[in-house]
């Protein structure tokens, strides 16, 4: 595989790499090797030899990977994405032609965002295995977590069918009663539902200090609203898991590299620091205004654009459908953006189809 993505690896497996000098190198591998983005890049006057700082690199909008494919070389595995709430909508497709660099990025973040202070523990996945669901890189990721991360006592407790609930309340007690401390890793759906379920059933559990739970993936399919706030309110009432071991992931099928909240890895630094999702040193996020992609001042709302050196090998720079804004040095997500202040998002759809 070409030496850029090696260069990569050495950055996740060192925290050494210096962003700033490895992000043209992979704005250039791809210019390169991906026809289709070389061409989106032409369009818009921007070269290897005209780039002069990562900042400049044309960002790939999410709707490309629903149009054409976006690899350097054929891939080993291609994910897609789950689409939208909206419903009925073409896929998209990440594939990914060097697998070393999403399980590279992915292991690293949980590393150092989820488990900083343990080597393994039991985990209890509401997310369905890579067996189960292939397509998913999510549950691509949690099986690497559960090899690398995982102890005995770790357990999928639900499928594309569904949760099964006895289940995860048996691997729940097993941790009450012997004292070990677990991770619960879910979607925020299923999570809901597993709080419902709960209520509904008069089940509440005492999980030991050190148990930790990580959702993802926002209001998609959650059975009904629930604030951040009382998400994890209602974490501590049925676990008895404190909101500073509750971690929200933000992550993409586009994406190799993920965004976590920042309160276990603080605690465990002895830093203070308001909630916020932090990515790690090889990724970068930019607020821009939906209209005219320019990057709005801190605070500010407007779309979020996500930079990985961990995609060398399919698009460095993704451009969101989802706003947010800056807080301190981290970011906050605030939702979808609406079709109407799409511009950044939606005039590339026809863009990806044109012919060489």
């Amino acid at each position: 595989m070409h030496a850029v993505h090696d260069a990569v690896l050495r950055f996740i497996a060192t925290d050494g790499g210096d962003f700033d000098a490895l992000a043209p190198a992979v704005f250039a591998h791809q210019f390169e090797t991906i026809a289709p983005y070389r061409r989106y890049c032409e369009r818009r006057g921007v070269s290897p030899s005209s780039l002069r700082s990562w900042r400049e690199v044309p960002p790939v909008p999410v709707v490309a990977f629903k149009e054409t494919d976006l690899h350097c070389a054929e891939p080993e595995r291609v994910f897609l994405t789950t689409g939208t709430s909206r419903g009925g909508e073409k896929r998209g497709r990440h594939g990914l032609p060097d697998l070393r660099l999403y399980r590279a990025s992915a292991i690293a973040g949980l590393r150092r965002f989820l488990f900083p202070d343990v080597n393994r523990t039991p985990i209890v996945s509401l997310i369905p295995s890579c067996a189960t669901a292939p397509d998913s890189s999510l549950s691509q990721m949690i099986g690497w977590a559960m090899e690398e991360c995982g102890a005995p006592g770790s357990a999928y407790v639900a499928s594309p069918a569904g949760i099964d609930f006895a289940a995860c309340i048996a691997a729940l007690r097993v941790s009450e009663r012997s004292g070990t401390p677990l991770c619960i890793v879910t979607t925020t759906a299923a999570l809901i539902h597993l709080l419902d379920y709960c209520t509904t059933h008069a089940v509440t559990f005492r999980l030991p200090h050190g148990c930790r739970l990580m959702d993802t993936g926002g209001t998609k399919g959650t059975p009904r609203p629930l604030s951040r706030k009382g998400l994890l309110q209602a974490a501590w009432n049925t676990f008895a898991i404190p909101g500073y071991f509750c971690v929200n992931e933000y992550g993409m099928a586009e994406l190799s590299s993920q965004f976590y909240d920042n309160v276990i890895r603080n605690r465990v630094g002895g830093r203070f620091a308001r909630r916020q999702l932090v990515g790690p040193p090889w990724t970068r996020v930019r607020v821009l205004d939906p209209a005219t992609l320019a990057e709005v001042p801190p605070g500010e709302q407007g779309l979020l654009c996500l930079y990985d050196l961990a995609n060398a090998g399919t698009a460095f720079a993704v451009l969101t459908e989802d706003l947010g804004h800056t807080v301190s040095d981290g970011f906050a997500v605030d939702g979808r953006i609406g079709g109407a202040e799409a511009r950044g998002c939606s005039l590339s759809a026809a863009e990806w189809q044109v012919p060489a």
